[in-house]
């Protein structure tokens, strides 16, 4: 499958504030129909860094379960602008469940920034959904970048650990629904399947996908 690198380059000042560590275990644990990741037995072989030098690895995860995919996010200032040089994908075969279902958060480190999504096949071609929780800091509308394909849209929950938005320690469960999305800007567009789930850094537990 050829590999379609995003650029996530968001103009922004991190507030770092001080914040608690407890861990928060009361977590919705409902899991996925198709489970993609859950980091148990070490983790998936369809792991690629897409852009940057590092590499997911298993993490300790506090939230009930074992373990959870550590993906690093680190955040530079170039000018007025900061930039996150990480992009990694899960690779998924041909998968047509239409909602992402992953818990996000707390192995008790602050996490900054980070988004998460798909890329899929539609009838029109390849497009890629990302979900962001600095367009809810920041009140932003859903945006379509069409000259790479990509729809971002404020995340359902805070992805954030630290810097003054979510504890360290708080997991919660991230359920977003591709179709409805897709549509928000194509709504002639068909989706087909899934052909990665894609994110730029984060704590993650239990990847999957659901039907509706």
């Amino acid at each position: 499958m050829q590999k379609t690198s995003i650029s996530i380059s968001l103009f922004m000042l991190l507030s770092f504030a001080g914040c608690g560590s407890n861990v928060d275990t009361d977590l919705d644990t409902t899991q996925a129909d198709h489970i993609l990741e859950d980091a148990e037995e070490g983790i998936s072989p369809n792991w690629h860094t897409i852009k940057g030098d590092k590499y997911p690895s298993q993490r300790s995860a506090n939230n009930g379960s074992n373990y959870c995919v550590h993906l690093p996010v680190t955040w530079y200032k170039e000018g007025d602008y900061w930039h996150n040089p990480y992009e990694y994908h899960l690779d998924i075969d041909h998968a047509t469940e239409e909602i992402l279902e992953l818990d996000v958060g707390g192995t008790g480190e602050e996490i900054p920034h980070y988004v998460i999504g798909v890329e899929i096949q539609t009838s029109y071609g390849t497009r890629t959904i990302l979900w962001n929780s600095w367009y809810n800091h920041e009140n932003l509308q859903a945006r379509y970048n069409r000259e790479n394909a990509t729809m971002v849209f404020p995340s359902p929950v805070e992805l954030v650990r630290g810097f003054g938005y979510e504890d360290v320690g708080v997991w919660s469960h991230f359920r977003g629904d591709i179709v409805s999305s897709l549509h928000h800007f194509e709504p002639d567009n068909r989706f087909l399947y899934v052909n990665a789930f894609v994110a730029t850094g984060g704590d993650l537990d239990n990847i999957g996908l659901s039907q509706r």
